[in-house]
């Protein structure tokens, strides 16, 4: 089943939470929202329309980036889930990436970055 496949739902949310990736985000929030920023920066600058960008959008080019991503690939190892590319590590890599996206669209929403 590809990425995209798996569902961004509240029980995808509640899985994290318990998995306490959402705490690992928080404490890499810096990093992530870095990360996010230039993807975000980057399909702003390539889009014929900048406006009609969404959350897949993001969460495209994101997903990737997350899925080699050092400080992502040590969360995955030190809460004893799997790699992106082990066996049911994609799911885990796509819920974690659209908490990024969804977070990070929040700040824009704000009216911040």
């Amino acid at each position: 089943m590809a990425a995209r496949d798996y569902i961004w739902d509240s029980q995808a949310a509640k899985r994290l939470s318990e998995a306490e990736l959402t705490k690992h985000y928080e404490k890499n929030k810096q990093h992530y929202e870095g990360l996010a920023k230039t993807s975000w920066d980057g399909l702003n600058a390539v889009s014929e329309a900048p406006v009609l960008l969404k959350h897949g959008d993001l969460w495209d080019v994101l997903l990737p980036v997350l899925s080699r991503d050092s400080t992502t690939l040590k969360g995955l190892g030190d809460k004893d889930l799997p790699i992106p590319t082990a066996y049911g590590g994609a799911r885990w890599a796509a819920w974690f990436t659209h908490y990024v996206v969804e977070k990070f669209l929040t700040t824009i929403d704000k009216g911040g970055s």
